[in-house]
């Protein structure tokens, strides 16, 4: 009765650790969608209104959700200190801290934008944004095309894992 409990219980803490997976895949795919939303709202404002970043800021923080919505917060959290710290340096803070579960490649698309942002004309903060927004379409499409993949992947490795400690432990 004990070894079935506990095959029991191993199945079910396995079935978890693959829920696990797949959720954090699907929030992965959630922030690159928000950040999407965030950088097409920053053109938008930035290209119709040229309005200011730190009143863009924090009407972005208004509007945005999810990842965007921590980043653009703690940016705005921390821009009255830009004359202590510059502003690449906020930015990629915020970064960090709010896309922390984003691959290296998807964050480095936004660290570079925020190399750009508030330095250089209005044109060419335009066109980096439009890269930018080019280069997560991209990244948005890969994670989304492989996330049945992923899924598959990751329920079945934690069901064979699961099932090979039962029968070793059996």
């Amino acid at each position: 009765m004990r070894q079935l409990l506990g095959a029991m219980l191993i199945a079910a803490s396995s079935w978890t650790l693959g829920i696990a997976y797949v959720n954090m895949e699907k929030r992965r795919l959630r922030a690159l969608r928000s950040a999407e939303h965030m950088l097409r709202m920053m053109s938008g404002e930035l290209s119709t209104r040229m309005t200011p970043l730190p009143e863009l800021f924090f009407q972005l923080e208004q509007c945005c959700d999810d990842a965007a919505a921590a980043f653009v917060s703690n940016i705005n959290d921390r821009l009255p200190s830009l004359g202590e710290w510059m502003f690449t340096e906020i930015w990629n803070d915020s970064l960090s801290q709010s896309f922390s579960l984003l691959p290296a490649e998807d964050r480095e698309i936004l660290s570079t934008l925020g190399n750009s942002l508030g330095r250089y004309d209005l044109e060419s903060q335009l066109a980096e944004l439009g890269f930018a927004l080019d280069q997560l379409d991209t990244a948005i499409a890969r994670h989304s095309t492989s996330l049945p993949e992923r899924k598959r992947l990751g329920m079945g490795l934690a069901w064979a894992g699961g099932a090979l400690l039962v029968i070793a432990l059996l």
